[in-house]
C-alpha cells in the first residue's frame, strides 16, 4: 500500500494516460492514412515520416492542451501525406532548381493538409496549432526583410489560406505580409486556380509549375517528365 508522500500511483496514472494518448493517436493516424500497418513511434528525435513509419515527439511530462494539439497536428499532417500524396507524380513533375523545388514541396504539403482540414474540423484545428508552433519556433514574428523570410513557407501559408479559408497563423503573419504583394502581383491567377485542382495531385502540380514560371522561376523548372513520357508513348 502506498504510504504518505508516495507518488507511485500518480506516476502510474500519468504513464497510463500517456500510453492511452499514444494509442489514440496511432489509431487516428492509421484511419486517416488508410493504412492499418502504419507504424507510429514516439521519440525525442525530430518528427519524420518515411514510407509506412512515422515518428512523433514525446509529450512533455506535464503536457498542456496545446502540446497535445501540436502532436496531433503533426500526426494528422503525416497521415494525410501518406493518404493523399503520390511520390511518383511528385517526383516526375518536380522542378530541378533548389528554390523552385522548395516551394513545390512546401505547397504540396499544404495541399494534403488542406484536404484533411476541409473534411474534418478537428484536423483543421490540430494542424492550425502545429503551424502556430512551427512558425513561433522559427522566430519569424519580427522579421523585417524578405531576404530573411523563406518564400516557400510564405507561399505554403498563402496556399493553405486559399484552399481552406482559414487565416494565416499569427506567428506566420509577418512572413506572409512580406511576400504577399509580390506573389499576388506575379501569380495571383495561378494561386486562385489551385482550389479547383485540390483533389488531383497531378493537375495541382502543373498549376504550381505555372505559378513558379509566373514568379520568374521558369529556368528552374527543368523538363516536364510527365509530358516526355506521354510523347515517348505516342512515338511507340
Amino acid at each position: 500500500m502506498a504510504g504518505p508522500g508516495d507518488n507511485t500511483r500518480n506516476k502510474s496514472k500519468t504513464g497510463s494516460e500517456a500510453d492511452s494518448f499514444k494509442r489514440a493517436v496511432t489509431v487516428c493516424m492509421r484511419a486517416i492514412a488508410g493504412d492499418k500497418e502504419l507504424e507510429v513511434g514516439f521519440a525525442k528525435d525530430r518528427p519524420a515520416l518515411a514510407g509506412s513509419r512515422a515518428r512523433l515527439p514525446e509529450l512533455p511530462k506535464k503536457a498542456s492542451k496545446t502540446d497535445i494539439a501540436i502532436t496531433r497536428g503533426l500526426g494528422d499532417s503525416m497521415a494525410l501525406k501518406r493518404a493523399c500524396h503520390d511520390v511518383r507524380i511528385h517526383t516526375k513533375l518536380a522542378p530541378e532548381g533548389k528554390a523552385a523545388r522548395a516551394i513545390y514541396d512546401a505547397v504540396e504539403q499544404a495541399r494534403v493538409e488542406a484536404i484533411g482540414s476541409r473534411a474534418m474540423q478537428g484536423v483543421a484545428d490540430n494542424i492550425g496549432s502545429m503551424l502556430e508552433d512551427k512558425y513561433a519556433k522559427a522566430n519569424l514574428v519580427d522579421i523585417k526583410d524578405k531576404a530573411d523570410a523563406p518564400i516557400e513557407e510564405a507561399l505554403a501559408l498563402m496556399v493553405r489560406e486559399k484552399l481552406t479559408g482559414r487565416p494565416v497563423p499569427k506567428s506566420g503573419e509577418r512572413l506572409v505580409e512580406l511576400w504577399r504583394p509580390w506573389v499576388e502581383e506575379k501569380a495571383k491567377a495561378d494561386l486562385d486556380g489551385l482550389s479547383a485542382k485540390l483533389g488531383d495531385q497531378q493537375a495541382f502540380a502543373r498549376v504550381v509549375r505555372e505559378m513558379l514560371a509566373s514568379m520568374e522561376m521558369a529556368e528552374e523548372l527543368g523538363d516536364d517528365q510527365e509530358t516526355e513520357d506521354s510523347e515517348d508513348n505516342d512515338d511507340n
